[in-house]
């Protein structure tokens, strides 16, 4: 099983995915929204090339935590891919786009790069937070 990160925009949606052992979140690619019919069903594919069985989703917040109207979007988004079949998790993706900017650096292809290390960011994540669980699990 894998899992797929998803950092979404409204122009550009970045993907990320794990490894099969779930512990290790690598950018992917980028992709654009061309509307919810075909930007999921070009996910959908990816997904099924790559054996993905659990969508992590970026819930974008505003600083203080509330939500905007991003937010709601993406929720959207997400229930899209849910009501496809697919496990959706929401991930509070706050300051994953500065930390991949800071990441990335001065590259040459600074914007094609962001999305998707802050997809990668969002993912690993939630992988940290799941061994984390399971750990805690086995030690009760």
């Amino acid at each position: 099983m894998r899992c797929l990160g998803i950092d979404y925009g409204r122009r550009r949606i970045g993907l990320a995915l794990s490894d099969p052992t779930l512990l290790i979140a690598s950018p992917l690619v980028i992709i654009e929204n061309r509307g919810l019919k075909k930007t999921t069903a070009q996910i959908l594919e990816i997904m099924r090339q790559n054996n993905v069985e659990q969508i992590v989703l970026g819930l974008p917040l505003h600083a203080n935590g509330d939500e905007s109207e991003m937010s709601q979007e993406a929720r959207n988004f997400g229930q899209a891919l849910a009501n496809m079949g697919f496990p959706v998790t929401l991930v509070d993706e706050r300051y994953t786009s500065v930390t991949a900017e800071n990441m990335i650096g001065d590259h040459p292809r600074r914007k094609e790069l962001v999305d998707k290390v802050a997809a990668s960011i969002i993912l690993q994540m939630y992988l940290d937070e799941r061994r984390k669980a399971v750990d805690e699990s086995k030690n009760n």
